[in-house]
């Protein structure tokens, strides 16, 4: 055998076993949906921890393959496929002031899509007067100039983002919006188009000088809840994700219900609120077992940045049992990642509404895990074994 076969073979060789060590890409989940009636009847939440083929994930690199099959599946069966990020983001201000008796400045800004000019939404934002980078949380809003709650979010030395979410998507069936009407290839449902809408405003975030882009919160109540974790679990660059009272399609288990309970098939109906999710979600109603998830796999998504889930006690329509057991059954993923205690809950007393106690809950949580002060009436899900 001649010096250059040999030398070729070594190289072949070579190549080969380098190649038997590079990890499994975590874009290539190893999943395809299956047909209603081929899905296994599952009575308990379906186990995160086990890929869809049956074997453990036991490594972080195994989450990240893992995580992929996860978002596969809610996208698929519950909230539908959303376009990826646009090349630009254009910004507009149209006004600049104070708010009476304040030092807090407001920016009121248009945001448009580069590439779709239709697409576009308002936003304000909020700031005390200070010139350092600052942490930021955004919130949806049906529209804006709810500023009762800026005081509370500025006074921490935060930003304060709104964003009016039916600019994209009206709150409404049978109603295609302008996003959905500029991306008629993708078969996102409202939620997921207001998710993106969130991702956005980040990318937004990013081209301000002001902005702490290490600190970005996201925060919801009932529909906008849902939007939260679904944005949280979609956008890493979330780096804190709070949903309060957010329910059936949010924190709460389609499994586990008890009385007076908001249930799939409820809110799935054509008459209610069916178009914040994809078609196929409504099969499910009346056959929960057959979901090839629950709710913790969205929680899981957001893991291991710092998730809180708050609930009122009496609201049993938003389910704050099933919001404990999928933060439960998530619990093992924050583990695994070596984020033990950024799986939090809280309850207070009192019914579906998102009250200064509520806010100063997340905010407490907010600074916790920003900057390491510990609050003494939030727990992390471990606390509540």
């Amino acid at each position: 055998m001649s010096a250059r076969i040999i030398f070729i073979v070594l190289v072949v060789s070579w190549i080969s076993q380098r190649a038997m060590l590079v990890p499994l890409r975590a874009e290539e989940p190893n999943w395809e949906p299956r047909p209603f009636d081929k899905l296994p009847i599952v009575e308990t939440l379906p186990d995160l921890l086990n890929f869809e083929d049956g074997k453990p994930v036991v490594t972080k690199q195994d989450w990240l393959r893992r995580r992929k099959e996860l978002q596969a599946i809610l996208e698929y069966y519950a909230y539908g496929h959303s376009p990826p990020r646009p090349a630009t983001i254009h910004s507009e201000t149209t006004r600049i002031s104070t708010l009476p008796d304040s030092t807090i400045s407001e920016e009121l800004i248009t945001l448009s899509v580069a590439e779709h000019k239709a697409v576009r939404f308002r936003i304000a934002v909020y700031r005390p007067d200070t010139d350092k980078p600052l942490p930021v949380i955004v919130r949806e809003e049906h529209a804006l100039g709810h500023t009762e709650e800026v005081p509370l979010v500025v006074g921490r030395e935060f930003m304060f983002v709104e964003f009016a979410r039916e600019d994209l998507a009206p709150d409404e069936a049978n109603v295609v919006g302008p996003a959905q009407a500029a991306y008629p290839e993708y078969d996102w449902a409202t939620l997921a188009v207001w998710a993106w809408g969130a991702m956005r405003v980040v990318d937004y975030l990013e081209s301000r000088d002001d902005v702490d882009l290490t600190r970005i919160g996201i925060v919801g109540h009932s529909r906008g809840g849902k939007m939260s974790l679904l944005a949280g679990a979609l956008d890493q660059r979330f780096s804190l994700v709070a949903a309060n009272g957010s329910g059936a399609g949010g924190a709460g288990s389609f499994r586990i219900q008890g009385k007076r309970v908001e249930t799939l098939e409820l809110i799935t109906r054509p008459d209610r609120f069916g178009y914040w999710f994809h078609p196929r979600l409504r099969q499910f109603a009346g056959h929960e077992s057959r979901l090839p998830f629950d709710q913790h796999f969205l929680k899981a998504l957001v893991a291991p940045r710092a998730l809180i889930c708050t609930d009122a006690i009496d609201d049993q329509w938003a389910n704050p049992e099933g919001n404990r057991i999928t933060s439960k059954a998530a619990q093992p993923a924050f583990e695994l990642l070596g984020a033990k205690d950024h799986n939090s809950l809280r309850f207070r007393p009192g019914n579906h509404d998102l009250l200064a106690e509520d806010w100063n809950s997340i905010l407490d949580f907010a600074q916790w895990h920003w900057y390491g002060n510990r609050p003494s009436d939030i727990k992390p899900y471990f606390d509540y074994r």
